[in-house]
């Protein structure tokens, strides 16, 4: 038995030429295909830790505020009554609306008789170590986040955010839910955060952000 191999024949240039172009394009497909959905889940990974970052910001932020005027030892006790901390001549405010006075509400200034509630805020004359009982939160456009400044303790104000945070606002409000700029009628406090994206919108070439608001009851205030 014999082969005959002489009708036997390879792929022609052609043929190879089109094959190859045609796994190339499959393969590019499948390579752009794979990248883009790296990139989709990405974005998904980087909106997900934004907001929850933001949710973070408003549980903490809102948990300050709610606090706010705790005083059970009805403080001041007598008219013209000061605290000593964190200086001498400090007047109970338990609520200051933008305590930096720039025109914008994106920081505010908290007191609170509760850690521990003693009668006296923020510890003995010349002390001045109770934490949390006269502190700021502040909104940080040089670093993107919101900052905290416990005004008894000093030192300079510590960053409690990542960098996602494009503003923030407090809307300060009465006991009818109606906006107010007198501090003294300030029932209720609506936080609003703006959270940004680490990853930029292909069409639009920005950070893509989104808005989460919180709003709760100063517990200290009598209504």
């Amino acid at each position: 038995m014999s082969l005959n191999l002489g009708s036997d024949r390879g792929f022609t240039l052609a043929e190879l030429m089109i094959s190859t172009l045609v796994t190339t394009m499959v393969l590019g497909g499948a390579v752009m295909m794979t990248s883009q959905v790296q990139q989709s889940f990405r974005r998904q990974i980087e909106d997900s830790a934004g907001e929850q970052e933001g949710r973070y910001a408003l549980e903490w932020v809102s948990r300050m505020i709610r606090a706010a005027g705790n005083n059970p030892y009805a403080l001041p006790q007598n008219p013209g009554d000061t605290s000593a901390c964190p200086a001498a001549g400090t007047a109970y405010a338990w609520l200051i609306m933008d305590p930096n006075a720039d025109g914008i509400d994106n920081d505010v200034r908290l007191q609170t008789d509760s850690n521990p509630p003693d009668g006296l805020l923020g510890g003995p004359a010349g002390t001045c170590s109770q934490a949390n009982e006269d502190v700021t939160v502040s909104f940080d456009a040089g670093t993107n986040s919101i900052t905290f400044l416990d005004n008894n303790l000093g030192g300079s104000a510590s960053i409690r955010t990542d960098a996602v945070i494009e503003s923030l606002l407090f809307v300060f409000k009465d006991v009818s839910h109606v906006p107010t700029v007198t501090a003294a009628n300030v029932v209720y406090v609506e936080t609003q955060v703006t959270v940004r994206t680490r990853t930029v919108n292909a069409s639009t070439g920005l950070p893509e952000t989104r808005l989460l608001t919180q709003e709760v009851r100063v517990r200290g205030r009598n209504y």
